[in-house]
């Protein structure tokens, strides 16, 4: 088992900046962090012990020995992934957590994927543009290396600030429809509530805080195969209904699911 997780897993060409700020939601934050950072410990799972979807979800899908040999294994693979902030200080986050960030705009190492959270702070773009997020955002997600940008909820607010929704297909929170339109003008928004994501080539935009665990999800799909997406769904106890997605292509939509 510690020479499995020694061994390259399929994340380890990304480095993903998580960004956060004063009010930002500690779901859009922790949700997509923790998709992120389990993904490279079960990689070593095979992706067809069982199709998910059969009863009995989870069930005798992992032996209880087994999944404390991946999760607490000696040498354990680490994903880079990192949160970002204006500043390296306390923040209070959207419903009251405190939060500490990793690294500053101004001394994060290089990220090829950014992930943009929604929160009461994301209503306040003038701040946002003041405290350097919207211009670390742009700066990230129009490098020419960048592989995938992502945003949580109203988090879309942030790229639409940034310049990154425009022409492109993207999903918002529900609630805020009538806003993003008004302030977001060149973006195409699918207003479809039963929408969890919209997935335009590399870019990806989810509707409430809980559409971003899915949203994390997809991205691990496109990036790893669907294999070690249905694994890291049961393994984390994803019991919903198929959730709903839109893929974006030429102009066309097509559901998928998670």
């Amino acid at each position: 088992m510690d020479t499995q997780n020694s061994q390259p897993t399929c994340m380890d060409d990304l480095s993903i900046a998580v960004v956060m700020f004063e009010g930002a939601e500690e779901l859009d934050v922790v949700g997509p962090l923790e998709m992120f950072t389990w993904m490279p410990l079960f990689e070593a799972l095979p992706t067809d012990r069982r199709p998910i979807g059969e009863p009995e979800f989870a069930v005798d899908y992992l032996t209880e020995a087994e999944f404390a040999e991946y999760f607490y294994p000696k040498v354990a693979p680490k994903a880079k992934v990192f949160t970002v902030a204006p500043a390296i200080k306390t923040y209070r986050l959207s419903s009251g957590m405190q939060f500490t960030p990793d690294f500053s705009y101004d001394n994060a190492p290089a990220a090829n994927m950014i992930v943009a959270p929604g929160g009461r702070g994301a209503r306040d773009i003038p701040a946002r543009h003041k405290d350097g997020t919207i211009d670390y955002i742009k700066r990230i997600a129009n490098a020419p290396d960048t592989k995938y940008v992502m945003s949580v909820c109203t988090g879309g607010f942030l790229l639409g600030a940034a310049g990154v929704l425009d022409g492109r297909h993207c999903q918002i929170s529900s609630h805020n429809y009538g806003r993003f339109e008004r302030e977001v003008p060149k973006a195409y928004l699918v207003k479809d509530p039963s929408l969890n994501f919209v997935q335009d080539e590399n870019l990806f935009t989810s509707n409430g805080p809980a559409s971003g665990l899915a949203t994390a999800l997809r991205v691990i799909e496109v990036h790893c195969g669907t294999g070690h997406k249905n694994n890291l769904r049961e393994l984390i106890e994803y019991k919903v209904p198929p959730v709903k997605g839109a893929l974006a292509q030429n102009g066309t939509l097509t559901a998928i699911e998670i």
